[in-house]
């Protein structure tokens, strides 16, 4: 099977979850609005949804069944990577995502802001109709940090940082977000909390989300159409792990001609292996968790992840 297979079976795993969520979305947009067609069109166009289906299975491994607030809470995480998705195109002027017209292109930058900024107000209703102050904060910190991780990545443009200014930058920008969803879930659960339980969750989460962000900086270094590599984030002047690990070895690696050198580095390889590192210390804070098809399903979603790298 190819890597969609593979992904759509560990899906289905917690299938009903998500055609809960995928009712939700659609529900969510069904009042008169201009641009609701085109943010539901958005919503569902062909996407991963890695965020709630990481929380779905992690949850599931922990609860027999979730109530309707655990959902919320996942339903407002995927709100937001969109909504931040939408302002990533504005920001860099991208005309495609998902193989379709982004917002930005179809309509204005204005817009298309708005946009995005009409989709957090959605999921902060969701997190709103969970009653819960706490779930409340742990959002409202999600989203500062990855505002300023934003920022100081726009800051640090064409400016080459170190590997722990690299993690800090994804741990806000992505892992924090991934770390909501799952804790926001415990939380929710109305239960008794485990300290012990929520200790784990973070740290299974908050390495997994470092690890997924250093995947796609690899992709988009490794994913090329033909000979030539992918240079969106190095033309950018985004310098991101593989570049960092190759300045190590070749200093002119930031000449644009210089650059299609980088894969004579082995920056391709430092990466890879700091990318399994944070992966195996995801797996590793699963330890305590007893077999089942949910925890099965998150050990073949981390192998699929790391092997399903272009080199």
């Amino acid at each position: 099977m190819n890597f969609v297979q593979e992904y759509n079976k560990i899906k289905n795993i917690v299938e009903e979850d998500f055609i809960f969520l995928e009712k939700k979305i659609s529900a969510l947009f069904v009042d008169e609005n201009p641009i609701n067609k085109q943010l539901l069109d958005f919503l569902k166009a062909p996407s991963k949804r890695i965020r709630p289906l990481l929380g779905f299975l992690y949850l599931r491994c922990v609860f027999d069944n979730l109530n309707e607030n655990q959902h919320k809470a996942l339903l407002a995480v995927e709100l937001i990577h969109n909504a931040t998705l939408i302002h990533d195109d504005v920001i860099d002027n991208s005309s495609k995502r998902r193989n379709q017209e982004t917002l930005n292109e179809q309509f204005d930058d204005n817009l298309a802001i708005v946009a995005g900024d009409f989709l957090l107000s959605i999921a902060l209703e969701q997190i709103i109709g969970t009653n819960s102050f706490e779930t409340l904060g742990l959002f409202t910190t999600a989203l500062k940090s990855a505002c300023v991780g934003e920022i100081n990545q726009h800051f640090n443009k064409f400016n080459l940082t170190s590997i722990g200014e690299y993690i800090t930058k994804s741990k806000n920008k992505t892992a924090l977000l991934f770390q909501t969803g799952i804790l926001a879930g415990l939380i929710l659960s109305n239960k008794k909390e485990d300290e012990n339980l929520k200790k784990s969750a973070t740290e299974f989460s908050g390495n997994f989300g470092i690890a997924f962000q250093i995947r796609d900086d690899l992709i988009n270094i490794t994913s090329s159409d033909g000979l030539k590599p992918n240079q969106n984030d190095f033309e950018s002047g985004i310098y991101t792990a593989p570049i960092i690990f190759a300045m190590q070895e070749n200093s002119n690696i930031l000449d644009k001609n210089n650059f299609p050198k980088l894969k004579e580095t082995g920056a391709i390889e430092k990466t890879k292996d700091l990318m399994d590192n944070y992966f195996n210390k995801s797996i590793l804070a699963l330890k305590d968790f007893k077999p089942s098809k949910y925890k099965l399903a998150i050990l073949e979603l981390i192998e699929l992840l790391k092997s399903s790298i272009e080199d």
